[in-house]
């Protein structure tokens, strides 16, 4: 079990600066790689021109996707540069490579993301895009070190934020299936990781249901930042995803694999909390109110797939990772009861709906 060993939310940039410096003396690090893409090298200049003019040799790797073939060559760039720290700063498909990279060529790894959009920023799940349809979740190690810049993370779009809470919320759905069907998934229950997951969620709900994020303050954001680091620790003590991925996670796995639709993972995910919610019968006006008072979809409609294409969206969620038993394998619904239970959705929104606009 690997937990990050350095953990800095700071405000202010020289708190971050010095966040770095005391890592390097303790760490001692001898060549440094830089894993980045375009935009934010030059979103966030200041903290890559400060780590490239240091005293440690350091050079820049610029990359825009998270495929295979980025994976092998960040990989041959860490090899053949001797270097023996990564440090990924951006996103969600640039912590990723430069994670599993790192993992891969055995050298450590500090995640500076410069988004909350999930809790990849400090899981040992790397997600590896496999094709146009399709992604991979490998597993890794956790990053040795976290430093999360407040000021840098709200300068993200308001897309990323509720991305990062869709995505947290989903641990309490996660941690409920967890708990009811353990004894059908022994290996990957761990009592600590699901409480913790669990906690981890109730940082953002339903609290964040009251607050705009498109003015979201400084101590929320802080809520949001030590939620998704809670939540990768989680995982990390589980040995898997367990604790953060349950059946709202495979509904978003079939939504991506069917419909590939723009929107970000933390919002499909936040479908996935909805049917799971009530498929649980757990928090179903919570969850129904929480998302659609922030703006994260509720049904498929909000994405832009239609009702009836939905119903094979569920229908085939049950059959990803048979070895991970959830809701969906329990009640193998069949498609009248998938309308049924869409139908009972919708009947909720619209009465929140209704009530909101009065």
């Amino acid at each position: 079990m690997k937990i990050p060993r350095y953990i800095y939310i700071t405000e202010r940039k020289r708190e971050t600066m010095d966040a770095f410096k005391r890592i390097f003396k303790i760490e001692q690090p001898k060549k440094i790689l830089i894993v980045t893409s375009t935009s934010t090298a030059k979103k966030v200049k200041w903290i890559t021109d400060f780590l490239l003019t240091d005293e440690i040799p350091a050079e820049k790797l610029l990359t825009e996707k998270n495929d295979k073939d980025v994976l092998k060559k960040t990989k041959e760039k860490i090899k053949n540069g001797s270097f023996d720290l990564c440090i990924g700063i951006g996103g969600g498909k640039i912590l990723d490579i430069a994670k599993y990279a790192s993992f891969s060529e055995k050298i450590q790894f500090l995640s500076f993301p410069t988004l909350l959009s999930h809790d990849g920023i400090a899981s040992p799940v790397a997600v590896i895009r496999d094709g146009k349809h399709w992604s991979e979740s490998r597993r890794a190690n956790s990053p040795f070190a976290v430093i999360i810049d407040i000021k840098v993370v709200s300068d993200g779009t308001t897309e990323s934020i509720l991305s990062g809470t869709g995505d947290l919320v989903a641990n309490l759905f996660a941690s409920i299936d967890a708990e009811i069907f353990k004894e059908k998934d022994l290996k990957a229950y761990n009592k600590l990781s699901i409480s913790i997951a669990r906690a981890a969620s109730l940082l953002v709900f339903p609290h964040f249901s009251k607050i705009s994020v498109k003015k979201i303050s400084e101590e929320d954001l802080k809520k949001l930042a030590k939620g998704l680091i809670l939540s990768g620790i989680a995982m990390s003590i589980a040995g898997n995803s367990r604790p953060a991925s349950g059946a709202e996670h495979k509904i978003s796995h079939a939504i991506d694999y069917i419909f590939s639709p723009s929107v970000s993972h933390g919002y499909t995910v936040s479908i996935g909390n909805v049917i799971s919610a009530f498929l649980h019968n757990e928090y179903k006006s919570e969850i129904v109110e929480f998302n659609y008072s922030l703006g994260l979809p509720v049904l498929c409609d909000d994405v832009g797939i239609k009702k009836e294409e939905f119903i094979d969206v569920i229908l085939y969620a049950g059959k990803i990772r048979p070895d991970r038993y959830t809701i969906l394998e329990e009640k193998k619904l069949t498609e009248k009861e998938v309308i049924k239970l869409l139908n009972e959705i919708e009947e909720v929104r619209g009465r929140i709906r209704g009530r909101k606009k009065k």
